[in-house]
């Protein structure tokens, strides 16, 4: 998620098409909790566990090497939204994308710095270097966000801060988990229980002014927005997000890991498109009224 900032030049990458507007309520979905031949339910993790550990690899490989920009330092140039790229932004999606093609080659990808290749109902939706301003000042809060849209809906996400040994990973039918560094076991994620949206602990994020604060701050228990929000609501530390900045690939691992860990995410239409600008994470039990809240707003 880009951190707000003012706009020098720098060659823009391709812009994603129209196919950003396949996000929808996925069949895939609907498939997992189909009954088999046999009567059984689908199994728990829909065949995804090979795709888990690839993102998990991926995640690991740009951390490797967004760590060694990161120990020496990096300059940054401003690209025309006004958000800010280094080196190490580009280097470290050059590098995901040239594995994606040797071991999926038939895979399309849509990245933040190089756009979108490839046609394919599978595609995996790359962040580099979430976080890039505090990564150019050397602070922790950065990392890498990985996922892996299948039929038009998030079937895995990774989402890492390499500083802090930690990462986040989901996927379809297998929970969300967070683990540290070392032999620290991993942790399954679950939401909170809050039910009412007046005891609830909200925040928005908005790289502008944004009228609805003041509407959430009467209603909702405020907290103030940081990067790791989305996270937050995924370990039931936070109760909702609305995020009226986020790109796909700033959200699209986050899907997967709160409705994983129970919550729900839906954008602004109450669909499930990620390039709206205007999406709403919670943990299930309030979004309706939240949703009805931002309707009067």
């Amino acid at each position: 998620m880009a951190l707000p900032s003012a706009a020098l030049a720098l060659s823009p990458a391709a812009p994603p098409d129209a196919r950003l507007h396949r996000w929808r309520t996925g069949s895939i979905l609907e498939r997992m909790t189909e009954p088999t031949r046999g009567g059984a339910e689908a199994s728990g993790d829909c065949g995804f566990a090979v795709e888990l550990a690839f993102a998990r690899r991926l995640a690991d490989v740009a951390a490797e090497l967004a760590l060694e920009y990161f120990r020496r330092g990096v300059s940054a140039q401003r690209k025309p939204d006004g958000s800010q790229v280094t080196e190490a932004d580009v280097a470290v999606e050059r590098q995901l994308r040239q594995l994606i093609a040797e071991e999926r080659p038939l895979d399309g990808v849509l990245g933040e710095e190089l756009g979108e290749t490839g046609s394919s109902a599978r595609r995996w939706v790359l962040d580099p270097i979430d976080g890039t301003s505090h990564f150019i000042a050397g602070r922790p809060a950065w990392g890498t966000h990985v996922a892996l849209e299948l039929e038009g809906e998030i079937v895995v996400g990774v989402i890492t801060r390499p500083v802090l040994g930690t990462s986040w990973w989901a996927s379809r039918g297998a929970g969300a988990h967070r683990s540290g560094s070392g032999s620290e076991p991993s942790t399954r994620l679950a939401v909170s229980r809050v039910s009412e949206l007046r005891e609830s602990r909200v925040t928005l994020w908005n790289h502008a002014e944004d009228p609805t604060v003041q509407r959430l701050k009467g209603h909702c228990r405020w907290i103030h927005p940081e990067l790791d929000c989305l996270l937050r609501v995924a370990e039931g530390q936070l109760d909702a997000l609305v995020d009226r900045s986020g790109k796909p690939w700033d959200l699209a691992p986050a899907v997967v890991l709160v409705e994983e860990a129970g919550g729900r995410f839906s954008d602004r239409d109450g669909g499930r498109r990620l390039d709206l600008g205007d999406g709403r994470f919670s943990n299930g039990l309030i979004h309706a009224q939240l949703e009805q809240l931002l309707a009067t707003s």
